[in-house]
C-alpha cells in the first residue's frame, strides 16, 4: 500500500514539474514575443521617410532655383538668396515615421502616378500645367532646373529623374502643391513636366506642345510644419 502511495506521490509531482515547466515555456515565448513587438516598434518609431528625398535640390551654381507661389496665386513672389534658403529648409520639414503613418493606416510610401476610379493614369495637357498653380488652400513651391532639351531634344543626362510605379519620369521643372495635413501623414501631389515641351508652341509645329502629356504623382507626407514656414516665409517677403 505504501508503495502504491508512493508511486502517486511521484506521478503527481512528476505532473507538476510538467505544468511548471510548460508555464515557463509559456511565459518565456510570450515574454520573447513581446520584445519583438517592441523591438519592431522602436525601429518603426526611428525610421522616418522623407517624401523628397528623391528629388534633387536646386543648385544655385547652375542658376537652379525655387518658385513659391502664395495661397490662390498664380504668380510667384519675389525670390532672394537668403528666401531661397529658407524655402530649402521648409521642403526638408515634411518626414513622418513609420509608426505615426502605420497607426493612420498608411503603408505605400512610394512616388505613385495619380489614378482614376478605373486605376487608369490621369494626363494633363500642356495647357493644364502650365496653368497648374496654388490653390486657395496649398502653397506651390516649382523647382526650377537647367534647360534639358538640346536642339529640340531631351537630353536625359541634363534631366531630373524619379521612379513611379516602375517608370522613369523625366523632368526639368517640378510644381509640388502643399497644403496642411493637420499633423497627420497626408499627401502632397507632384507635377514633373519638360519645360520646352510644355511651353513651346512653336517648336515642331507645335506639335510636340499638343501631344504633350503628364501624370500627376503623389506621395505621403506630413506637411504641418513646412506649411507653417512657407506661410511664414510668404508674410516676410510680402512685408519686404
Amino acid at each position: 500500500m505504501a508503495k502504491k502511495n508512493q508511486k502517486n506521490e511521484v506521478s503527481v509531482t512528476e505532473a507538476v514539474q510538467t505544468s511548471h515547466r510548460k508555464a515557463n515555456i509559456a511565459v518565456i515565448i510570450i515574454a520573447a514575443v513581446t520584445a519583438l513587438i517592441l523591438i519592431a516598434i522602436a525601429v518603426m518609431c526611428a525610421v522616418r521617410v522623407d517624401p523628397l528625398d528623391g528629388i534633387k535640390a536646386p543648385d544655385s551654381k547652375k542658376s537652379e532655383h525655387y518658385e513659391l507661389y502664395d495661397l490662390g496665386s498664380s504668380t510667384p513672389l519675389e525670390m532672394t538668396s537668403s528666401t531661397q534658403s529658407k524655402i530649402r529648409t521648409a521642403l526638408g520639414n515634411m518626414d513622418f515615421s513609420i509608426m505615426n503613418a502605420v497607426l493612420q493606416g498608411n503603408w505605400d510610401y512610394s512616388y505613385n502616378f495619380v489614378r482614376n476610379s478605373s486605376d487608369k493614369k490621369i494626363t494633363l495637357t500642356a495647357d493644364e500645367i502650365k496653368d497648374k498653380t496654388a490653390t486657395e488652400k496649398e502653397y506651390m513651391v516649382e523647382f526650377v532646373y537647367v534647360n534639358s532639351v538640346v536642339d529640340g531634344t531631351l537630353k536625359k543626362s541634363l534631366a531630373q529623374k524619379i521612379e513611379v510605379d516602375g517608370e522613369t519620369v523625366y523632368f526639368d521643372r517640378l510644381k509640388v502643391l502643399i497644403g496642411n495635413t493637420d499633423n497627420s501623414v497626408g499627401e502632397i501631389y507632384m507635377y514633373p513636366y519638360i519645360y520646352e515641351y510644355a511651353t513651346n508652341k512653336v517648336a515642331e509645329d507645335g506639335v510636340r506642345y499638343e501631344k504633350y502629356r503628364i501624370t500627376p504623382v503623389k506621395v505621403r507626407a506630413n506637411t504641418t510644419e513646412t506649411y507653417k514656414a512657407l506661410a511664414k516665409i510668404v508674410a516676410e517677403v510680402k512685408n519686404g
